[in-house]
């Protein structure tokens, strides 16, 4: 009886090492995806349904990886939302592999809690940039939607947005943030309409108490900068910290930005 008690024990403590040492396990499928790739989280549940920051082999720095709705990574080409993989699946930008800390417990990073993407785009320009920032700070992604859509057109767009910057207006939106106290850092991006941020930006952050909070603005533009954007939303914004903004047209730069700005 005692050899069966110590044996036991032996088993149970080679699992919980075993479980301090490894977040995570690569395996390959079974015939015919033998050639395929899938992350057991060995706790019952697998990669999916998206992006995951990987620390594979435990070296301290996570790649991401783009998994689909069953599970499989994808590898040497284009997701389904437009980002390059690798052939050993990690996702690249300009051909240079994306990468970020691992968890000092050596536990994958997949999402940080403290941190909101909001993002308003009406051509998806903006949207891509925003969908880059989330996969690399783990944040949580939202799109601030009017509740009066902007027009497909371009000039019914323009006229509308020229009529609500000389009016300072403040569209309404259906978007709601039920627990912004839960966030500490706030990612807002936009497109430069007529040399400032859309107004639907500033009906956002007048809606919510961010005091204390730290506010990052990125924007898109052919040719106007954020400053001016940045101005306003300092004003908006009396009691956060708002740091200093940047055009993202040039997606490859965000990286850099973040690492700049210690995010």
């Amino acid at each position: 009886m005692k050899s069966r008690w110590l044996l036991f024990l032996t088993v149970i403590m080679s699992m919980m090492m075993s479980l301090t040492a490894f977040a995570g396990v690569w395996k390959t499928g079974a015939e015919p995806n033998q050639t395929r790739w899938w992350y057991d989280n060995e706790d019952g549940t697998y990669a999916s349904n998206g992006w995951q920051w990987i620390d594979g082999n435990q070296d301290g720095t996570a790649e991401c990886y783009y998994f689909d709705g069953d599970g499989w990574m994808a590898a040497d080409g284009s997701t389904p939302d437009g980002y390059q993989v690798n052939a050993d699946g990690a996702w690249v930008s300009e051909g240079v592999i994306q990468t970020r800390a691992a968890a000092l417990n050596g536990a994958d990073q997949t999402a940080n809690g403290n941190t909101l993407i909001v993002y308003f785009s009406r051509t998806g320009t903006t949207e891509r940039a925003a969908t880059q920032i989330q996969q690399l700070t783990g944040g949580r992604l939202l799109e601030l939607e009017a509740a009066n859509p902007y027009s497909g057109s371009y000039d019914a767009t323009l006229s509308r947005a020229e009529q609500e910057l000389s009016a300072n207006a403040r569209p309404a939106v259906t978007t709601v943030v039920d627990n912004m106290a839960d966030y500490d850092t706030i990612f807002v991006g936009y497109p430069i309409w007529y040399g400032d941020a859309p107004m639907v930006i500033y009906t956002f952050l007048e809606s919510y108490d961010l005091s204390g909070k730290t506010i990052v603005p990125f924007c898109t533009s052919g040719s106007s900068g954020i400053e001016t954007s940045m101005r306003f939303i300092r004003s908006a914004c009396p009691n956060s910290n708002v740091l200093q903004g940047r055009r993202v047209n040039d997606t490859s730069a965000i990286q850099p930005w973040l690492a700049q700005l210690g995010l």
